[in-house]
């Protein structure tokens, strides 16, 4: 009996010890979480405030204009290969089905992988099953320059791009950056 209040105990302190440690990896990733305050981070700021408006509008046709040209192409092979629209980048498609965009704010902007931005929001959802809007929820935005203008490139939902998933999941997608940041992952 002893011996298990003793373990449960030692157990118990090591991890409360453990709680609010952070290592060298929390510190990096802090630095390069750091909100840019550039033009171009500007313009990536703009553009999104400017899609999202259009998508809270459900102006569907004005929401596409910021789109990039492969995000389209990958909208419309997901519905010749499904049947349906079902991309994060396809607002129009979900509101009838799962959720529809009420509000937003948008949070920061960090620099990415080969020139481009990621902005976060903060986004007010009607979910359309529940009849109840989720409020606060993060959206994650990737912006990024193609043929010299600035497109929405993609969206995640309660996570972020990482600089990896960038270079390895959108090769090719966007003008050759003239620096890259020293920013490690």
């Amino acid at each position: 009996m002893i011996r298990r209040f003793l373990t449960v105990t030692v157990t118990l302190s090591s991890l409360a010890l453990a709680q609010g440690s952070e290592g060298p990896a929390a510190e990096k990733k802090a630095a390069a979480e750091v909100t840019v305050d550039s033009p171009e981070a500007k313009a990536a700021n703009e553009l999104v405030q400017k899609y999202l408006t259009a998508v809270k509008a459900k102006k569907w046709a004005d929401a596409r204009k910021f789109l990039h040209p492969k995000t389209l192409e990958s909208i419309a092979e997901r519905k010749k290969r499904l049947g349906r629209e079902d991309h994060p980048m396809a607002p129009w498609y979900h509101e009838k089905i799962d959720t529809w965009l009420k509000d937003f704010k948008l949070v920061g902007v960090t620099a990415g992988a080969e020139g481009t931005f990621i902005v976060e929001a903060s986004e007010d959802n009607y979910q359309v099953e529940e009849k109840g809007l989720a409020e606060g929820e993060k959206g994650t935005y990737l912006v990024g320059k193609k043929a010299g203008k600035w497109y929405v490139v993609d969206k995640k939902r309660g996570e972020t791009f990482t600089r990896s998933s960038i270079r390895l999941g959108y090769k090719g997608w966007f003008d050759e950056p003239a620096a890259e940041p020293a920013a490690e992952e």
